[in-house]
């Protein structure tokens, strides 16, 4: 078992992503549309809420830091049109991929008008971090904060930032249903939420000058002119 795939099913993380997972369900409740987009740090981290989405592809980042699962692509290089996805869900796969600004930019191309963006990520500065480092010291780790700059780049607007996570890697049987203490923010992940900007188009008025005299047939041209 390689070390990414030894981490990601020990036990503290199966009950990290599934905490998280939970933490998702109430967003994930209101949200629609035809697609959906979710993301994984590896394959089969776990089940996905109950959603209205009509249909969610799920991709995996592989050994090689791309993206595997109905296609295989780059990060930065996904095979969707412009603007697919209603909702896009990236859980902790960011950190596995060396350019994560370019999947940013790429995430916020197929993300759709008013479509809604939630990112996880482990905390940079929280308890977790001798434990992940440890046992697998190729994550790159960002704050919830570089990440809201990067989408704001993008015409992706932060919504809010939630600590869903665990203070301690260590396996809880109620881990699910525990309540966030108020020292989550020093745990072991945040969650951002973002929304993609609707396209704002700004009508160009003509000239009167360009417009059809016969719109107005009792002014003469020269009114027309005297009046524009």
């Amino acid at each position: 078992m390689s070390e990414v795939a030894d981490i990601y099913s020990s036990v503290p993380m199966q009950a990290l992503l599934a905490r998280e997972m939970a933490a998702l369900a109430p967003i994930l409740s209101g949200a629609y549309g035809n697609y959906g987009l979710i993301l994984r740090p590896r394959q089969a981290s776990g089940d996905l809420p109950p959603h209205l989405l009509g249909t969610v592809a799920e991709m995996h980042v592989d050994e090689r830091g791309m993206f595997a699962g109905p296609v295989q692509c780059a990060p930065w290089q996904l095979p969707f049109a412009s603007e697919s996805f209603k909702v896009l869900i990236a859980q902790h796969a960011l950190e596995r991929i060396a350019d994560a600004a370019a999947c940013v930019a790429e995430l916020s191309r197929v993300l759709a008008p008013e479509g809604i963006a939630l990112v996880l990520g482990f905390n940079p500065y929280g308890t977790w971090r001798p434990w992940l480092l440890r046992r697998a010291n190729d994550l790159r780790l960002g704050s919830a904060q570089t990440c809201s700059a990067q989408f704001a780049r993008e015409r992706i607007d932060t919504l809010q930032v939630r600590f869903p996570g665990l203070m301690w890697p260590r396996a809880q049987a109620n881990v699910v249903n525990t309540p966030a203490s108020r020292f989550a923010r020093f745990g072991s992940s945040w969650l951002l939420i973002a929304r993609k900007r609707r396209s704002a188009l700004t009508p160009i008025r003509l000239r009167s000058a360009a417009r059809d005299p016969g719109r107005a047939p009792q002014l003469a041209p020269g009114a027309h002119r005297n009046v524009a």
